[in-house]
Formats: structure tokens, sequence, C-alpha cells
């Protein structure tokens, strides 16, 4: 049995490595590596996987969706085993540790099909090393910014949709468990399973595409068997990371995009390393993006910061829903489904840019009226490509320091100590 590594906190946070502190546009203009593709190596697709129960465990239909088959797939095995950040030769178990994950794919000549489009012929490549793993990755993330997912029929995606396969790619998801999934669904009620009821029956209510694929009873196990699992999982700065009000809305994108195995592991993958302080009881990370999208809309535009502050209006008190469901409360979902392309390639701190971003596109309107809180109640319907294209703008005036610190706030405890002190 492999052993298990405990990291630091500065490796064991996110799988975007050091990748994380770099600004979008910076790492648009990093060039690839020049061995990073068609070497006869290990696939690095996740969607080669070999579906199987290898448990042994029937997957049991409770609800009217049917689960998928256990997935497994391999990764590149990283020639130094020691860890480092940006690797990616770890499968995520528990909070803050990891377990090596080594590849049994035999080694093959590896062809790619020029009538393809960029996503799969990133997806299809095969790799060597770890280097080449992380090249293939930073040029994922390129593809995402500059091009973008092509478009979806998003009431008839398959469970193996392009979506769902990047997005387990970008959060490092490359082994699901049936077993273990089950396991916790046979739990029975969690301790918070009222409070999870209490928020199911309406997440996404008024999205028809949204209901017609993801069921009421798919959100409470998914989030029922995540309480469970984080009860046995290490704490974050002393504070338990649980189920809160509005993750029920952060766990939808993942629901709707893949299978409901595939969605509990993925978004467990990105509670615990996106954004683990997004979920703790005192909603630490969250308080601590609001407070940084006021420094950051001060320095963006200070017009617009000082009316909204001449009426009374802080980010805690507008901008709450969006900070803490990365904006997936705004609809449409389409559009909910592209921002977060952009957000899990390269970092949900950028989430806070994204709603200073949708402020500006409405500036005028907010400048003009006399009671702006009117009008940010509700937020007008996402274009993800416009806040997105600003937000890539606005990235490059934040000051290092008030970056860095935007980079760590949703995982790192120290962020509040210091924004405390600041004030």
């Amino acid at each position: 049995m492999a052993p298990v590594i405990v990291l630091p906190p500065s490796l064991h946070i996110s799988p975007y490595g050091s990748a994380l502190q770099e600004k979008p546009s910076n790492l648009l203009m990093q060039k690839p590596y020049k061995d990073s593709f068609g070497h006869s190596t290990p696939n690095l697709n996740s969607h080669t996987m070999k579906t199987n129960t290898e448990d042994g465990v029937p997957l049991k239909d409770t609800s009217n969706k049917p689960f998928a088959t256990e997935t497994k797939c391999v990764k590149a095995r990283s020639q130094n085993n020691s860890p480092t950040q940006g690797q990616h030769s770890f499968a995520w178990t528990k909070y803050k540790s990891v377990t090596p994950v080594s590849s049994h794919a035999p080694m093959q000549r590896h062809q790619v099909d020029k009538s393809s489009n960029p996503f799969e012929e990133i997806l299809d490549t095969s790799h060597r090393t770890e280097r080449e793993v992380r090249a293939s990755l930073s040029k994922l993330r390129r593809v995402i910014l500059t091009e973008g997912l092509p478009e979806e029929d998003l009431p008839k995606l398959t469970l193996n949709s392009l979506r769902s396969r990047v997005w387990k790619h970008l959060l490092g998801v490359y082994h699901v468990s049936a077993r273990e999934y089950i396991q916790l669904i046979n739990k029975g009620r969690s301790c918070v399973y009222d409070k999870v009821r209490n928020d199911t029956f309406r997440t996404l209510a008024t999205d028809k595409k949204f209901l017609e694929k993801v069921n009421e009873e798919m959100l409470i196990r998914v989030l029922n068997a995540f309480a469970w699992k984080m009860k046995s999982s290490s704490s974050c700065n002393g504070q338990s990371v649980t189920y809160v009000q509005g993750m029920n809305v952060l766990v939808a994108p993942f629901l709707f995009t893949m299978s409901e195995i595939d969605a509990f592991f993925s978004f467990a993958t990105f509670i615990q390393t996106c954004c683990p302080l997004y979920v703790t009881p005192t909603l630490q990370g969250v308080h601590c993006g609001l407070k940084l999208l006021d420094k950051c809309l001060q320095i963006l535009d200070p017009e617009l910061f000082n009316y909204l502050r001449s009426k009374c209006l802080k980010a805690e008190i507008y901008a709450l829903s969006s900070i803490l469901t990365l904006c997936a409360c705004t609809p449409p979902l389409e559009q909910v489904l592209r921002l977060w392309d952009f957000l899990l390639a390269y970092g949900v701190h950028l989430n806070v840019l994204c709603v200073i971003a949708q402020l500006i596109l409405m500036r005028k309107q907010l400048l003009k009226a006399p009671s702006p809180m009117k009008l940010l109640r509700t937020m007008p319907e996402l274009n993800a490509k416009q806040i997105i294209k600003l937000t890539v703008q606005l990235a490059q005036k934040i000051p290092d320091k008030l970056y860095d610190l935007l980079v760590r706030h949703p995982f790192d405890p120290d962020v509040a100590t210091i924004l405390e002190k600041e004030k």
C-alpha cells in the first residue's frame, strides 16, 4: 500500500501549484515545452479510463437517475517522488493528505486526429514525465481562455462530456470510488441533513434545463455524503469544513456536468483544495473575499467605490451570494458553466474580480441610480465572455501584494489576520 504523504499548507491547498500565482495574461505568454506533445507515453486522458466495478459493489439506483459505474484513470508517474509545487503525481484522499499514483498504462505511439478540436488534442496527448503533464495542463488553461470550450447541447450532455473531462483534469480528479460513495450514502442522515433539505428544493429552481437533468435526491445524496466525508477529515484552522447554506448552489454545476459519482468526488476535491475556508461555520474565506472586493474596487474604480460607499453599500451587503456561490446564483446556467471553465482553470480567487467586472459593466446605471441597491439586489444575467475578458484586464492592475492576498484568501487563514490588521 502506498504511504500517505501529509503535505505542508503551501502544497496541499491547491491543485494548481505555482501556476495559481500567475495572472491569466502572464500564463498566456508562456510557451509550452518543446517536448510536450507527440511522445510514446502513458495517456493523460482521464476518459481512456476503464469503466469497471473494481470494488465489486453493485451500484444501487436510489433515484430516477442511475449512478454511473466506477471510473479510474492513470496518470504519468513523476521521475522525482518528492512533493513539489505544481506536481500532479498525487491522488487526493483525505483533506491535507495525498497518495502517490503510479501509471500502469502500456507504452503506445500516440497519434492526434488533426480534425479534432484543441481540447481533444490536449486530453488525448500522451506523456512521459511530470513536466509534460504540467505543460499540457498549462496549455489547456490557455486554450480555455483564448477559445473557450465548444458549445454543447446542455439538455443532452453525456456523462462523459468534454466539460466533465476538462474539469476533472483541472481539479486533478483521476480516481473515483463507487464503494466509498455508497458507503457514505449508507451511513444515512448526517447531522446537517435537515439543513441540506431546507436548501436543496430551491436549488436553481427556475432553471428548467437544470431541473430536467438533476433532481433533488441527487443533490441531497451528494451533500449528505460530503458532510459524512468531512466529518472524518481534518479541520481547517480549527474550524470544521461542513455543509453551509449556499453549498447546494456550488454543487449544482458539477451535478449538471458530470455523473453523480464524478460530481461527488470533483466537488469534494474542489472544496477541500480550492476553497475550504468558504465552507467553515464562520465563512471566513467568503468574508475575506468581500473585504478584498472592496479593496480591489477602490483601486480599479475609485468613483464607483466612493459612490457605493456614499450609499452605505459595502460588498458584504450586495455581493455575499455572488462570492459564496462563485456567481452560480446568477443565470443563465450556460454562462455560469463558461465562467467556471475560467475559474477552475485559473483559480477561484478570480471570482472576486469577476464580480467587480459585473459592477463595472453596469457602472453607468449604478452611478445614475438614486438607490443602486435595487439594481444590485438582482445582478444582470451573466455574459461570461465579456466578464472574463474584463477580469483578465483588471487582474493586471491589482498590485502584487494585494493579488497575493486575493489568491490565498479561499484557503489560507492568515489572510483574515492580515486584513484585520490593515483596518
